[in-house]
Parts: C-alpha cells; sequence; structure tokens
C-alpha cells in the first residue's frame, strides 16, 4: 500500500511519453492462459467471503451494506491492479515487436499474440469466468423465490405419530424432499456472490430471488474490472518512458553543472596588478 502510494507521488508532473507499438489480437492462446489466473483469483474472493461473510453480516443494514461493499471494491480493485500490470507488459511486447518490423525483420505470429489490444483483457475476463457464467446463466433461467419451510419435529411428537388423526395432520413433515440442480446451483451461486446475499440480508425473500436472477451479471462485475484495468496499460507504458525521460534530463542538468564546475576550477586566477 505505502509503495503504491510512493509511485503515486512520483508520476504527479510526470509527463507521459507514448511510442508506437504493435497492436495483437484480441482472441490469442496468451489470453487464453491467462484466464486461469481470473478464475484463481474468483476462487480466492470466494474462500475469503465464506471466511468473513459471518463477520459481516451486521444487524445494522448501513453497517452491513458497506463493510460487504469495501469487500467487493477490494476485489474490483485487485482485479483491476492484475489488468493494468499485464496491459503494461503487453504494451512492451508490443514496443519491441514494432522495432523489429522497422527494421524490416518479420515477427511470428507467436510474438504478436503478446502483444497488447484493447479488447484481449476483456476476452481474457470472459474466458476465465465463462465456468462460473454458465452455471450462473442456468441457475437465473431456473431460479424462484425460496419461501419459509417447515422445520423438524421434536421428538415427542413421534409417540402420537400411531394416532390416524394425528398422524394424517403431519404427512406433511414425513415427506422426504430430494436434493434438485437448483438447489445445488443456489449454493453454489450464493457462495460465489456471498457479499451481494449479505447486503440485502437473508430474511428478504424478494431481494434475494433478484439476487439470484442477477447471478450472471453479478459473477461478472469484478472480472470485467481486469479488462478495464487491461485498458491503462499503453498509459503505464507512457509513464515508464516519461520517467526514463525526466531521468536522463536530471541526468543531463547535472553533467553540464559538473563540466562547468570542472572549467571554472581550471580556469586560471586573475593576476593582481602592482602598485608602483
Amino acid at each position: 500500500m505505502q509503495k503504491n502510494k510512493k509511485a503515486t507521488k512520483k508520476n504527479v508532473g510526470l509527463k507521459p511519453v507514448f511510442k508506437p507499438y504493435l497492436k495483437g489480437r484480441p482472441v490469442s492462446k496468451t489470453s487464453a492462459r491467462r484466464a486461469t489466473r481470473v478464475i484463481m483469483y474468483v476462487l480466492m474472493f470466494t474462500v475469503i467471503y465464506v471466511l468473513l461473510g459471518g463477520m459481516m453480516a451486521f444487524d445494522n443494514t448501513f453497517l452491513r451494506v458497506s463493510t460487504n461493499a469495501a469487500v467487493v471494491l477490494l476485489a474490483m480493485s485487485l482485479m483491476y491492479n492484475e489488468g493494468a500490470r499485464q496491459g503494461e507488459t503487453d504494451v512492451a511486447f508490443g514496443e519491441i515487436a514494432q522495432r523489429r518490423l522497422d527494421e524490416g525483420r518479420v515477427v511470428p505470429d507467436s510474438e504478436k499474440d503478446t502483444c497488447f489490444h484493447p479488447m484481449k483483457g476483456f476476452f481474457t475476463a470472459l474466458v476465465g469466468i465463462s465456468p462460473i457464467l454458465l452455471l450462473s446463466l442456468v441457475f437465473a433461467a431456473i431460479a424462484q423465490k425460496q419461501y419459509y419451510t417447515l422445520g423438524a419435529l421434536p421428538d415427542w411428537v413421534s409417540s402420537y405419530s400411531g394416532q390416524a388423526e394425528i398422524h394424517q395432520s403431519l404427512a406433511y413433515y414425513n415427506e422426504i424432499q430430494g436434493l434438485k440442480i437448483a438447489d445445488v446451483l443456489r449454493m453454489v451461486m450464493r457462495l460465489l456472490n456471498f457479499p451481494y446475499v449479505n447486503m440485502v440480508g437473508t430474511d428478504n425473500i424478494h431481494s434475494l430471488y433478484l439476487v439470484d436472477k442477477l447471478s450472471p451479471v453479478l459473477c461478472l462485475l469484478a472480472p470485467m474490472f481486469y479488462g478495464l484495468g487491461y485498458l491503462r496499460g499503453p498509459y503505464l507504458r507512457a509513464l515508464v518512458h516519461g520517467n526514463i525521460r525526466q531521468n536522463k534530463l536530471r541526468h543531463n542538468k547535472r553533467e553540464v553543472k559538473a563540466r562547468q564546475a570542472r572549467a571554472q576550477q581550471k580556469r586560471p586566477a586573475p593576476k593582481k596588478k602592482e602598485l608602483i
């Protein structure tokens, strides 16, 4: 955190220097391989949600929403920074490839795949989140409102089950409900979207139903920040060149001052006039 603050202060007033780079392709093997990092981030966030979810389920609505929103923003920020880092790296590869083209050399397709393209970050994020996105689409299509269900009967009631009138009244409790695919998907999606579930609260049936229906969109929110951060790659690379130019200017100024100081030392001292 302190390192990022220092870097921000260092870049204040720094003029970016943009250099030409070869634009790559949005769909490539490189971006597909990077997609594994996106899904790993999503799974890591899910584990964090599960571990911290109980502590962030406050009764106070404002406190509950603000703390869960902070966790979501943290996940988005990490995705954004990861995308920006990859974007800067790809622009650097694009600059090298462009120099080779300017020199008349051939750039193979494997190297073009590593070059920057504005849509590559979004493609990477989409490939990474695609398994979860497909599950969320299926779940959103079959999701239904979950109303109150009867709980388990106390043990002492079983002693009256032999009586016909009581047995018929309690027959609904004895029905065994099988585990359906919707129940499994609901459990998975609510774990992935745990902060949003916490925000609306587990007692609000209608809001939970809305979260279930919007699960594809909610699953996409954090990964899409990877694509947004990736777009920042050219600017971050330009800041690197601007920093290099600024350091060169400072070095040249120091060299000029040093030469002037050496020249001043080599000049002979003025002779004093003798009085007659």
